[in-house]
């Protein structure tokens, strides 16, 4: 198996977003830090609540265990894919994400989905390895074998899937993928120090900063690979027409420029938006994506 996979995804714009992978390694590791910082939850909330249970008396306080268990059990990945961009404290520190197949915004229910699954796939074989003789009682080897089977062939999904996704991805419709270091190309920089909202005297074409906010580092890249692939004569016109098109819908810029000169728009566009972006990180405000708020 490779050790390097690069998945492909055409975004809303229909320009190809690339990422690497992230590895079965990185997953794993990931999880272990999640496992690690659940467990820890959840041994200081039951030893809480039992406590409070023991001082007082009451043995409502054992329920209030399990209830708080089963909810910091199952919303901690909701919770954190939900709020930190698809990543969880572990995926964070590994420095990978979860991401949508279609290349939109992460959805709640995929998320919610992807997360129910890891009950089949993951905590369930747990408990078969623990305590075998409570999930299947007296049943014969032979009862066990297919279910057996069917939980050896989700667990070990991400070994032979191409894009190393778990059942959860596939009912989710998502991906995990390293974060990218996104590094804007030096010599359209140097070409450009264009202020927003201010006129460009050989263009004469100007952004405004509202327009600029709509995009990140990450679509700026593509933006970048097409114009590229345009100059290699890999990209049509119409190609260039087509996400010229899209880009002024999506920010609200009228004018038959984008259809009429496309390779000019998106090439203006491209310089005010990375400098633009690259004013952002000099104050320590970095958008990766559009999805950034």
């Amino acid at each position: 198996m490779r050790d390097e996979v690069e998945l492909s995804i055409v975004g809303p714009e229909g320009v190809p977003l690339r990422f690497p992978a992230a590895t079965i390694g990185e997953r794993a590791m990931a999880l272990g830090l999640d496992l690690l910082i659940l467990f820890l939850a959840l041994l200081s909330v039951g030893i809480g609540l039992v406590a409070m249970g023991a001082f007082t008396g009451l043995v409502s306080f054992l329920g209030l265990a399990l209830i708080a268990a089963f909810l910091i059990q199952h919303g901690y990945f909701i919770f954190f894919e939900t709020h930190w961009q698809g990543a969880t404290p572990g995926k964070r520190l590994l420095k990978i994400k979860v991401i949508s197949r279609d290349g939109g915004g992460l959805r709640t229910d995929a998320i919610i989905a992807r997360n129910l699954m890891r009950d089949v796939e993951l905590f369930l074989p747990l408990a078969i390895v623990g305590a075998p003789e409570q999930v299947f009682g007296d049943a014969p080897w032979w009862m066990l074998l297919p279910t057996i089977l069917w939980l050896l062939a989700m667990m070990l999904l991400p070994f032979f899937a191409k894009e190393r996704t778990r059942v959860g991805d596939l009912v989710g419709g998502t991906l995990v993928v390293r974060i990218p270091h996104a590094e804007l190309v030096r010599d359209e920089a140097a070409r450009t120090s264009l202020v927003p909202d201010a006129p460009d005297t050989r263009d004469a074409l100007a952004f405004t900063l509202a327009q600029l906010e709509h995009y990140g580092e990450r679509e700026l890249e593509a933006l970048a690979d097409l114009m590229r692939k345009h100059e290699q004569g890999k990209a049509s016109a119409e190609d260039l027409r087509v996400v010229a098109r899209t880009i002024a819908q999506k920010i609200g810029f009228g004018g038959p420029l984008p259809t009429s000169e496309p390779a000019r728009f998106l090439r203006t566009f491209y310089k005010q938006q990375r400098a633009h972006l690259e004013r952002k990180l000099l104050f320590g405000r970095r958008k990766s994506s559009k999805f950034d708020g």
